[in-house]
This record gives structure tokens, sequence and C-alpha cells, in this order.
């Protein structure tokens, strides 16, 4: 499924359906904005999105000046406030989406287990969690044959300059397309093919978050 912005559907040959994408990158890299993006792309196909919103992130506003009311008709948002709610509300979708849903978006996925691992033990537990989580959404996305998207954050190796996504190998098993966002400028931004099924890592592209959405440079509006 294309996005809708030449340059990243070119990335990564758009959003594969039955899989799952991790985007991940620093904050305002434009990970909301991607995500925002496939919904409507969705939306216009004449389909829905359910949105699990973990940061209070999801801005009405936002998604009508992308894609107008429709849009916001056309996502359904979830807003958990513990990690057993988000799993709860994940176990959920798996009995109760209705056929007309052609995506499912968690932004972000590590939000809360970030607040809840409070000590070593704490994490590995909220590790599994995790784990199940994205069991059961690559279960939806392989037999409803639709994409899932999840947002991730960062954090700087001790030992290096290098930026990281939280999780782990455990989050990176079961995000078969990952995709790093970096801010170039105010509005530039510059995408990272980290892992693909079939298409070499290490690929690069360049957009612009604008008030339409992501925008490919020299794309016109």
């Amino acid at each position: 499924m294309e996005i809708g912005c030449p340059p990243l559907d070119l990335l990564s040959k758009g959003l594969l359906d039955g899989s799952i994408t991790q985007v991940y990158g620093e904050y305002a890299t434009g990970k909301t904005s991607y995500c925002l993006q496939a919904a409507k792309a969705v939306s216009d196909a004449g389909r829905r999105t359910v949105y699990i919103d973990t940061e209070n992130g999801f801005s009405a506003e936002r998604a009508v000046q992308m894609g107008g009311t429709k849009l916001l008709r056309d996502i359904r948002v979830f807003n958990p406030d513990t990690l057993e709610e988000q799993t709860a509300i994940v176990r959920g979708l798996e009995g109760s989406l209705s056929d007309d849903v052609g995506l499912i978006v968690i932004d972000s996925l590590v939000s809360l287990y970030k607040v809840d691992a409070t000590d070593a033990d704490k994490r590995v537990e909220l590790v599994s969690d995790l784990s199940l989580q994205l069991l059961v959404l690559s279960r939806i996305a392989r037999k409803r044959d639709i994409p899932v998207i999840f947002t991730n954050h960062v954090y700087g190796k001790f030992d290096s300059n290098e930026l990281v996504p939280i999780g782990g190998n455990t989050v990176r098993y079961w995000s078969k397309v990952i995709i790093m966002l970096e801010r170039k400028t105010n509005s530039r931004r510059k995408a990272f093919l980290v892992r693909h099924p079939f298409l070499p890592e290490g690929r690069t592209c360049y957009f612009v978050l604008s008030d339409e959405g992501l925008v490919g440079i020299g794309q016109r509006l």
C-alpha cells in the first residue's frame, strides 16, 4: 500500500500488507505524521484505521489538516494509560476488528513501557508484554492482510554515538520493515531503510513535513 509520498513509497515499496513496520527516530522527526499519512491513504481507499495513542500525541486538528473531516471520522483512537491497558486493547482487537479496518497504528509502542519499567525484574516482565502484543499484531496483519505500524523511541549507546530503538532484539524480531527518521532542518527529514524482507538495507530518501502531510523534495503540492 502506497502512503502517497513518492520518495517514501519508493524507499520501502510502500507499506507491506500482512506485515509490521517499525518507524523510529528522535523527537519531532515525523513519526506521527508518517502514521497519519498512512491513515489518510487507507481512508482514501475507503477503509478505516485503529490508532492506539499512548502519548496523547494524536491531534484531531492535524488529522483534519492532512485529510479533512473524512480522515478524522475514519480513525478510531484508543488511549491506554498503562502498558497493561495497552496489551488488553491489542489482544481485544483480534476478535473485534470490523472488515473495513485497513490499518493498525501504535504511536508509540514503548512509551508506557518506559513509564512502568521501574527496575530490572519489571523490565523483563514488560518486554514479555511487548512481545505478546507484537505476536497478536503479527497474527492480525497476516490473517487480514493489512499493514501494522508502530513508532519507537531511541536511546544513545553508551560506547558510541549510535541511536538505537528501544526494545532490542524482541521488538526487532517482529518488525519485518524498519525505517529510521532523522531531522535535517525545521521541515526537512531523512529516512533510512534499516530492514526489509526483499530490499537492500541502507537506502535513503528525503521528504518535507508540510501542512498537507509528507511531501517529497520537489513534489508539487
